[in-house]
């Protein structure tokens, strides 16, 4: 990292995307345990994080940062995760705001750190886009499920319940089925020589931690296996390898992994599929 450069990632550590973050610091070794995670110690001097929680307003929702002193500017993005990299000699800064941008970027800065979770092989790169770009179509696809199939989700995203379709719920579930044996096809190889579905690592990467943030997510808000299908049993296994890295019962299986006013209801009798 170039030593001018002060890094800042704005966290809501219970979100989807931003467990995408937490999972990459933790197997980085870049935070040394979740409590560590939870208070916002890193063990690199130029990079910090700033904790988000959700204030509650009357038109929706703003963030609420720890520190204070270090607020997600409004006019930048309402989302999480957000890295911030700030050149210390100007003053001048960049955001970068999507996850999977966020992590990319990292994994190159941190080249020489820890365990590598992004492959050196030009190709082994090239499949890992392809799996990442999949798993966030997957995601879109999720929700065109949930967005009828819950009926908090769907009063969120200003559907009356008379306009709940069954046909759109399975539209886009079967999308997202179709679109995980995609991924589970392309990481194929991979899966059947280390076990995991980054390509050209030798434990988790890239792709594991996009993938298990928002396997965990659904499951944690909405009591959702989005493995649940006979079809995707090789990704059901390897969610239970993921879940036994050794950060993982403490980080995820304690309390407060995710508020309980925002968990959410699927509706399985009327919109099984």
């Amino acid at each position: 990292m170039p030593m001018n450069e002060q890094l800042t990632l704005f966290l809501w550590l219970q979100g989807l995307f931003p467990r995408r973050v937490n999972y990459w610091l933790l197997i980085k070794g870049l935070v040394s345990s979740p409590q560590d995670l939870k208070d916002g110690k890193t063990l690199d001097s130029n990079l910090s994080i700033v904790r988000l929680s959700i204030n509650m307003t009357p038109n929706g929702f703003d963030w609420k940062s720890n520190p204070e002193n270090d607020p997600l500017p409004k006019e930048i993005s309402t989302s999480s995760p957000c890295l911030r990299v700030r050149n210390t000699q100007t003053g001048d800064e960049r955001w970068i705001r999507e996850s999977s941008s966020i992590l990319a970027y990292l994994e190159e800065v941190y080249t020489d750190r820890g365990p590598a979770l992004n492959p050196k092989a030009l190709l082994d790169r090239a499949v890992t886009n392809d799996l990442v770009g999949q798993i966030n179509l997957n995601a879109i696809e999720s929700v065109s499920y949930i967005r009828h199939a819950s009926p908090q989700f769907a009063a969120f995203a200003g559907i009356k319940e008379e306009e709940r379709s069954q046909a759109a719920a399975r539209v886009g579930y079967q999308s997202m089925v179709k679109g995980f044996v995609k991924v589970q096809t392309w990481a194929g190889d991979a899966l059947a020589t280390t076990g995991w579905l980054t390509p050209g690592t030798h434990g988790p990467g890239l792709v594991d931690v996009n993938f298990a943030a928002l396997r965990r997510y659904l499951e944690i808000v909405y009591g959702w296996d989005i493995f649940e299908k006979e079809e995707l049993k090789p990704l059901a296994e390897w969610y239970e390898r993921f879940k036994g890295l050794s950060w993982w019962s403490t980080l995820e299986e304690g309390p407060n992994v995710h508020p309980p006013e925002l968990r959410f209801s699927i509706d399985k009798d009327r919109f099984e599929v």
